[in-house]
């Protein structure tokens, strides 16, 4: 069937994925689905700007021998907000191509 009007890019959304204390047999929390992922990632980034401050404060608030550990912590975080960020791009960029 041929049909006269594009169809809108289809967007990645979340699916629903389980997480946290587990109670009994079953998790207490849980990520919804139908999340748009774009939108989920850029909710990631702010969870991961909250952990980069806690990181930071824990490394000036703590004695010097474990300053190096906490430091640490910063730049995986650093990484995975690189991550997320390179990865929102390649979103917006296949949803733009798709229009």
């Amino acid at each position: 069937m041929i049909r006269s009007t594009p169809h809108p890019p289809e967007i990645p959304v979340t699916q629903s994925t389980p997480f946290g204390a587990d109670v009994g047999n079953q998790c207490l929390f849980s990520v919804q689905p139908g999340i748009r992922v774009d939108d989920a990632l850029t909710l990631v980034y702010e969870y991961l700007n909250c952990a980069v401050a806690t990181a930071y404060e824990a490394a000036d608030n703590t004695s010097p021998e474990f300053r190096p550990l906490a430091r640490s912590v910063v730049h995986h975080i650093e990484a995975a907000k690189a991550l997320v960020e390179a990865s929102i791009a390649g979103l917006a960029v296949r949803i733009e191509a798709e229009r």
